[in-house]
């Protein structure tokens, strides 16, 4: 059985090297590059946590030291259940791995059609109503144009805060 620790932002590269300095199994699951990614760029280098802050591990049955993993550095806390450090079935993350190793996993982004209607749902402008123009290289951001103070102007926003007008 696995276990799930949250971690800081960005942090699960630092916990799993610690995890692992320990003898303790980590796993982050990361989405693969997109393609014609070259080696060593900035798009290359840029994380694509399948599951961004949380850091599964594995411990022997014996396992007595969860002082190690709760104070890790980077960690936030583990998730528990009744007091007990939760876990997670060896099926889910072997599927999980399947599926990224196969390139069936994939992170998904919003589908709008460029000049479609939508609607911003949170955020100082809320309710506005705004044109889609495109899909952003930073995961789930998009560009819209609105109309404010009598003129259109363009503004990037993250995509779980608009909806498609109607």
């Amino acid at each position: 059985m696995w276990n799930v620790a949250h971690v800081a932002p960005n942090g699960e590269p630092q916990v799993c090297k610690y995890l692992g300095l320990h003898d303790v199994e980590s796993y982050a699951p990361r989405f693969p590059a997109p393609p014609r990614t070259k080696a060593g760029s900035v798009r290359d280098r840029r994380q694509r946590w399948v599951f961004p802050g949380y850091v599964f591990f594995r411990t022997g049955h014996e396992f007595a030291r969860w002082d190690l993993i709760r104070w890790a550095p980077g960690v936030r806390r583990m998730l528990q259940a009744d007091g007990q450090p939760g876990t997670v079935d060896d099926g889910v993350v072997d599927h999980v791995r399947e599926r990224l190793a196969d390139r069936s996993l994939s992170a998904s982004r919003p589908i709008f059609k460029k000049g479609q209607s939508l609607v911003i749902q949170s955020g100082p402008l809320r309710m506005l109503d705004a044109i889609f123009e495109k899909n952003l290289d930073a995961s789930q951001r998009v560009q819209v144009l609105v109309q404010l103070l009598g003129r259109p102007l363009t503004v990037e926003l993250d995509a779980s805060i608009v909806r498609a007008a109607g």
